[in-house]
């Protein structure tokens, strides 16, 4: 498989932009020497208005305007929750930067080889420069040149790094090369790869590869800035010895800093002229990572408590840790004959009856391994096998619902972190691997269990299961960091697969054809930053953790949303990551969402601005709508603090106000117990008819007569000045004074050209990847362009003419091909469905996600296709409580379950469906309906509308096909009951 990047996401976009629009308008020098990048004025007042203008959407409190470090390089940060895709966008910012302003040296920075690994794969896997070179259209390409200590040193000889070397040699004249040289933290710090002078030869005359790198005049972007402090040896080795022209740091946590003493010290966020803020709130309520659902094992003791086998001593002497949830840990030393009641008096009655070299032996006839944690009973229960367990349970529900219930299937992940190694790889002393041990086992109860539960349409999903039955081994894999220094060749193939073989873990199939059952990841803290897989959806941590940043790394490891089994991202549906944490983390969900709210400003209050704001929305005054809120409906306090236990009513009924992470986001699964969204299948027995009507596949065909006529099409647009190029002009500002005054005059400044011509094959090809016009027609329009008038616009043959065309050409579509195409229903049989199987019989249950974000308790009306309330927006919720004397049956239409094709090239599927009758019985009538919770009409979007108007066609051609249903729009404050009257009206 191929991962399929997605071009113009509007949050990545932006980080791009606000980087590069920070340079507007600055000079910039020509390199003096080829290995140079252009050079620019720190203090360029362009820079200082640029950032101003830029932070004016920041909180306040975010916000700087200091240009020029006292180092003399400019800073910029980038905030950008784990799981949102910086390392996608700094690669674009690279490519942007290069574009328009000439930058080819660039420097990234990571921490740790886990994170270099993953960022040297993205820069060199094929999927990523063809999105760049195709879906982009940067005529340059990146040359990742990655910096590593050398493995085999041959004595007398010293070589200058290759490397290094390669970077600076890269010269500016090549403008189809970008050199990024990748660096982790240990290299800039701990290695004297870098450092050394006494090479045997050198590069352009250095000696120092430091020094050589410097005289490039780079530009610096680092990965994980927390890690990165001002203070910090590696970061003053980039300041003060590389000596970059910017910094440009991207990460979801920033440095502390802390001024003051005692009572008037104050840590904040060492943001430096921070440009984007996506913060985790940000992130969860727009959905583009994963929701949190925490959960923990209540130990069978019923004590908060366990006890863990820390380290034996010569066969003497057992180390013991007693942690209690609340309460400081305790360390024993027990020996032979010894009671561990000494530790608690749960364990009355139970002795050490023998110690070996790995294990003890106790008098109720349990044994158990170094490293093992027990449940504080003479049972003494393992515990991390509960949470295995319980991971395995959760991991496997999950699996089936992507594997069976969608078109186009999901591979699930599942990640557990664990504190010793020896746990689950054998050692030189023969420690037996407990936990793999443990896990294997457990393993083969889920999958004999799963498979048991299975049935006849499943048959699939049982191959699968059955093959990860038949190799227990080859489900799972390990990463340490150890493991780098291990010669074991099984080892090294585990290591390559999980560090660079992501599109392998996403498959289904290896490429020799047999089931890929992997899936399964265990690691220590060695994937705990920069490491991530999208399909992720099962954390287990079997050991507990140090600061909060890294528990919000953990977390990290599985926010991205999941890719389908063809490469496709997944952003239209709710996905939720299953976090298991011992019972010392039980408040882990509530201590996220606190910390995740404390990066909002105002997240619990709410300001005078914005009540009359509010206000004057609903058409009120400001007192009114404050005395609503504080005496009619108790949202407030007379101080303007939102209170707690109502918070999240008061945003869902006043969404203007909403701040801070929306409810459902993160959860606590033991406290709130998930529930299937059951489909009631005699209820759908009343809209099967409807159901797979509008689920059977239609194809959409234009006139004929558009193909006839395409090549004057095309013509017509070409000659819409399409032809252009990009001009820069600079803004010149200079300083005068009269003798008593000092003011700024505005002069003229300079303007230049920075568009490249492109190749007329690379041209051609760029715009039909983008229109799908065959590359025919859009030479034979050109020839007849050019018979017109002349070939003077092949010198404007280069991005922006592609981009206006491409732009002109979706406008011609949208405007010209309603009314202009047909809809007919295909031959292909119905097959598997949002709610049926493939043979017609009913699912007993979706997936909440698909029906809605939010639940609210108590049983929807008989009539309803579903046993619980699940929904997106107040409007989708008043829907589904109206109980309408009319209506038989209706449902909530799962997301993306039908595909109506439309002339925007993406597919439409719309929100509600009914079946009534009149009140007589006399005729009974289907009726679609698309909802948006908007103002009005004119508040819909563009491509909505384009939508809405071909899905009008869509259900016009059912009813030509024999099946009438009536398609209808619910805009703002209308009832559905007015809809259905309507209907029934006119019917």
């Amino acid at each position: 498989m191929e991962l399929i990047l997605q071009q113009g996401l509007p949050h990545q976009q932006k980080a791009v932009d606000v980087v590069c629009n920070a340079f507007k308008g600055i000079h910039t020098t020509p390199p003096a020497v080829f290995y140079e990048n252009p050079t620019f004025y720190q203090k360029d007042p362009h820079i200082g208005t640029n950032i101003k203008a830029i932070q004016k959407d920041l909180p306040a409190e975010f916000r700087s305007n200091i240009p020029l470090d006292d180092d003399g390089y400019l800073s910029l940060d980038i905030k950008m929750e784990t799981g949102t895709g910086k390392t996608y966008v700094y690669t674009k910012t690279i490519y942007e930067l290069h574009k328009r302003y000439g930058f080819n040296k660039f420097i990234i920075a990571v921490p740790s080889l886990a994170i270099k690994a993953g960022t040297a794969q993205f820069l060199q896997d094929s999927y990523a420069k063809k999105h760049f070179a195709d879906s982009c259209s940067y005529d340059a390409e990146i040359e990742p040149l990655v910096l590593t200590a050398p493995k085999n040193k041959k004595k007398g000889r010293s070589y200058f790094p290759g490397v290094v070397s390669d970077f600076v040699k890269g010269s500016c004249h090549n403008t189809n090369k970008i050199y990024v040289l990748l660096v982790n933290m240990q290299m800039l710090t701990g290695a004297k790869v870098l450092t050394k002078d006494d090479y045997d030869y050198g590069v352009e005359g250095f000696y120092k590869p430091l020094d050589a790198i410097a005289a490039t005049k780079p530009i610096v972007m680092i990965d994980e800035p927390h890690r990165f402090s001002r203070d910090q040896k590696a970061f003053k080795v980039i300041t003060e010895q590389i000596k970059p022209q910017a910094i440009i740091r991207y990460g979801a946590t920033f440095p502390e800093i802390t001024n003051g003493r005692g009572k008037n010290k104050i840590t904040i966020r060492d943001y430096q002229n921070l440009l984007y803020d996506l913060n985790a709130c940000a992130s969860f309520n727009q959905g583009l990572i994963k929701g949190v659902a925490k959960e923990h094992f209540d130990p069978l003791s019923k004590k908060e408590a366990k006890v863990k086998i820390i380290s034996i001593e010569n066969k003497e002497a057992v180390h013991f840790q007693y942690k209690q949830k609340d309460t400081a840990t305790k360390s024993f030393e027990l020996k032979k004959g010894d009671s561990l009641s000494i530790i608690t008096e749960a364990f009355a009655g139970v002795t050490i009856s023998g110690i070996g070299k790995n294990f003890v032996e106790f008098s109720n006839g349990i044994t158990k391994n170094t490293g093992e944690e027990l449940d504080v009973d003479i049972y003494m229960t393992s515990y991390q096998e509960q949470m295995l367990r319980l991971a395995l349970q959760r991991h496997f529900e999950t699996e089936r619902e992507n594997f069976c219930d969608r078109k186009y299937k999901i591979k699930t992940l599942a990640l557990f972190f664990i504190d010793d190694i020896t746990s689950y790889r054998e050692d030189t002393d023969g420690k037996e691997p407990y936990l793999r041990i443990a896990f294997e086992k457990l393993l083969k109860e889920q999958l004999e269990k799963t498979i048991a539960s299975l049935n006849e349409h499943d048959e699939e999903y049982k191959k699968y299961l059955e093959a990860s039955l038949a190799d227990l081994q080859a489900c799972h894999a390990g990463y340490f960091a150890q493991d780098n220094n291990d010669t074991d060749e099984n080892v090294a193939k585990e290591v390559d697969t999980i560090l660079h073989g992501k599109k392998e873990l996403l498959s289904f199939t290896r490429e020799n054809g047999e089931p890929n059952t992997l899936r399964f990841l265990f690691s220590k803290w060695t994937l705990k930053e920069g490491w991530d897989n999208p399909n992720v959806f099962t954390i287990a941590k079997l050991r507990s953790s140090g600061s909060d940043n890294s528990k919000l790394q953990e977390v990290g490891r599985g926010l991205r949303l999941p890719v389908d089994e063809n490469g496709n991202r997944i952003s239209n549906e709710e996905f939720t990551l299953n976090y298991i944490v011992d019972f010392t983390e039980a408040n882990f969900a509530q201590n996220l969402v606190d910390q995740i709210n404390g990066e909002v400003p105002q997240s619990n209050t709410i300001s005078e601005e914005k009540l009359q704001q509010v206000a004057e929305k609903l058409g009120i005054t400001d007192d009114e709508l404050f005395e609503e809120l504080l005496v009619n409906k108790r949202y407030i306090d007379r101080h303007y603090n939102i209170r707690p236990e109502t918070k999240a009513q008061f945003f869902e009924e006043y969404p203007e106000f909403a701040a801070g992470l929306k409810s459902g986001k993160v959860k606590d699964r033991n406290n709130e117990k998930p529930k299937p969204v059951k489909i009631r299948k005699a209820v759908y027995q009343e809209i099967k008819e409807l159901w797979e009507t509008i689920n059977h596949r239609y194809l959409m065909f234009y006139d004929d007569d558009l193909d006839e006529n395409m090549e004057d099409i095309v013509l017509s647009i070409f000659e819409k000045d399409v032809f252009t190029t990009l001009v820069m002009s600079s803004e010149r500002n200079k300083i005068h004074s009269d003798g008593s005054t000092v003011n700024v005059v505005s002069e003229a400044g300079v303007q230049y050209v920075v568009s490249s011509r492109i190749p007329y094959s690379l041209f051609l090809k760029r715009i039909s990847n983008v229109t799908n016009l065959p590359i025919k027609v859009l030479h034979i329009a050109l020839c007849r362009y050019a018979k017109n008038h002349g070939t003077s616009f092949t010198t404007l043959l280069n991005d922006n003419s592609v981009a206006a065309f491409c732009k002109e050409f979706a406008t011609w579509k949208t405007e010209n091909l309603q009314g202009r195409f047909k809809y007919e229903r295909s031959k292909a049989p119905l097959g598997a469905t949002a709610l049926t199987y493939a043979d017609g019989s009913v699912r007993s249950e979706v997936a909440q996600g698909r029906i809605g974000t939010k639940i609210m308790p108590g049983t929807p009306s008989t009539k309803y296709l579903y046993d619980a309330y699940a929904y997106d927006s107040p409007l989708e919720r008043d829907n589904i409580m109206a109980d309408i004397e009319e209506v038989i049956v209706y449902g909530k239409i799962p997301r993306a379950s039908i595909a109506i094709p439309t002339i925007a090239g993406s597919m439409y599927s719309p929100d509600f469906m009914y079946v009534v009758k009149h009140s007589n019985g006399d005729k009974e009538l289907n009726i679609i309906v698309e909802t948006k919770d908007v103002e009005g009409k004119t508040d819909l979007r563009s491509e909505e509308k384009v939508k809405i108007d071909c899905a009008k066609v869509f259900f016009n051609t059912l009813t030509t096909d024999g099946y009438k249903v009536h398609f209808r729009t619910q805009i703002g404050n209308k009832q559905m009951i007015q809809i259905i009257n309507e209907v029934m009206c006119n019917s």
